[in-house]
């Protein structure tokens, strides 16, 4: 009898915990594509104001964005992106700022 309730038990408890593992998995993937297009999206935005000789004003967004995307296993290629980013803004602040 006991044997029969622990097979059920397995039974039924092995796709309930594949459903909640897969959420979380889910769930994490859904957020860091969001920070992905968020960052871009920013990126874009500052560039864009930096032509029409506005100053960008999403660094701290892409930042914060940025460890969201890190916190859910972003990759090396947003990375580069943001890295990339972060050298423009500081050579468009000294051009723009120290005049």
């Amino acid at each position: 009898m006991t044997e029969g309730i622990i097979i059920a038990l397995i039974t039924a408890g092995f796709p309930i915990l594949a459903t909640i593992i897969s959420s979380k998995n889910t769930k994490k993937i859904i957020n860091r594509n969001a920070a992905k297009q968020s960052i871009f999206s920013l990126i874009n935005d500052d560039k864009t104001d930096a032509l029409y000789g506005k100053m960008p004003s999403n660094y701290q967004n892409v930042l914060n964005e940025y460890d969201i995307y890190h916190k859910n296993g972003g990759n090396s290629y947003v990375t580069e992106k943001v890295e990339d980013y972060k050298k423009w803004y500081v050579a468009w602040e000294h051009q723009h700022i120290d005049k």
